[in-house]
């Protein structure tokens, strides 16, 4: 029971839960598709030019929309799929024509194609329309909605600069205030890697803010689908597949048009190459969210801080209810995922909590000014 009046709770928007009144319903988080896509967090799918990033997100939202297991990872419920195909709308819609021929699929598939001008570094103008968008599809099509594709980050960034810590963020925002809106979607954004194909593009604030990131890359004569990082949930390889051409139809000049679809294949064995970049590309996962918990809760409380001259700062005065919600402008999934950065910074022991003294130390070593 809360021990707020109706009148101080009314003065903050955040969400507020006393450590003995949390209940059952933060036991376990709730999958959209089992060990890929869960409730209320946020994932990016990068892969060089080829390799079927587009693919695999059209792959899970139709069978998400139908209520298909996802090549043997569950479904629990159908849920509505908002899919903005921000480039290349047209050939999202045959290849989505195409599964559905494929499959043998009938009736009604609840995924609704969004395209036209998206920027989401702008404001958080779009953010919002965006998220009145999903409402009234729910509202329309009487269910919820599960999943939203964002297809590509470059297409919804503007005129942002993608190498800027200070664009990005902007990104991370509009993420963040389309999941207020709907909370118990997941959102994923479709993105390209570095020419390498090691990690995504452009400041490393992204891999911070993302709860889980998959990757899609060539390996022998299939593609695989790896979970490359994720706070709580299945890593490694998830899916091998190659594609398969499906006809559509008869253009004006009678050639018959095509578009590809997904087919699983058996998962090929990784090489040493590929183990040694498929850990180092988890080390550097750890390490940006290492950096994002600094620049966004550490740089926030030096101000009321001090060096003891150990090798530890100092964060006094810092409770978690203040620096989960004013120092990352966070909701529920960046919350959570603060909360596990923390613990990974205890265990590793990189941070020392102090209940007695209401703090937190934090090495010095580990200590960001900047976000150079």
């Amino acid at each position: 029971m809360s021990v707020f009046s109706e009148e101080q709770e009314a003065k903050t928007s955040w969400n507020m839960v006393w450590a003995h009144d949390i209940g059952d319903e933060d036991n376990f988080k709730e999958w959209v598709v089992r060990d890929v896509f869960a409730e209320c967090e946020f994932s990016y799918i990068v892969g060089l030019p080829g390799t079927g990033k587009s693919m695999v997100a059209t792959d899970i939202a139709c069978h998400l929309a139908a209520g298909w297991d996802w090549h043997g990872y569950k479904v629990k419920t159908p849920r509505m799929v908002i899919y903005v195909a921000a480039e290349r709308a047209s050939l999202t819609r045959r290849r989505i024509k195409a599964w559905r021929k494929k499959h043998a699929h009938t009736g009604t598939l609840p995924v609704l194609v969004v395209s036209g001008y998206m920027d989401l570094t702008k404001d958080l103008s779009h953010a919002y329309d965006l998220a009145e968008l999903i409402c009234d599809a729910e509202e329309q099509m009487g269910m919820d909605c599960g999943l939203l594709v964002l297809d590509t980050l470059t297409r919804v960034f503007g005129g942002g600069d993608q190498n800027a810590a200070k664009d990005m963020g902007k990104l991370i925002n509009s993420v963040d205030v389309i999941q207020e809106k709907v909370p118990d979607m997941h959102v994923s954004v479709i993105h390209h890697t570095t020419h390498a194909g090691t990690r995504a593009k452009g400041a490393i604030d992204l891999d911070g803010a993302v709860d889980v990131s998959f990757s899609v890359a060539k390996r022998g004569k299939s593609v695989v689908f790896e979970n490359t990082g994720a706070n709580d949930g299945k890593e490694g390889d998830l899916l091998a597949y190659e594609f398969e051409s499906v006809m559509l139809g008869k253009d004006q000049d009678g050639e018959w048009t095509t578009a590809p679809v997904l087919i699983p294949v058996d998962m090929p064995e990784p090489d040493s190459e590929v183990r040694e970049k498929r850990e180092s590309e988890r080390e550097r996962q750890r390490r940006a969210r290492r950096q994002a918990f600094h620049l966004s809760v550490v740089n926030a409380a030096f101000s009321s801080g001090g060096d003891d001259e150990s090798g530890w700062w100092w964060l006094s005065g810092v409770i978690e209810a203040d620096t989960r919600f004013k120092a990352t402008n966070a909701g529920k999934a960046a919350g959570n995922n603060w909360g596990r950065i923390r613990d990974a910074l205890v265990k590793d022991g990189e941070l020392e909590i102090d209940d007695v003294k209401n703090a937190y130390r934090l090495k010095l070593s580990q200590k960001p000014l900047t976000e150079n």
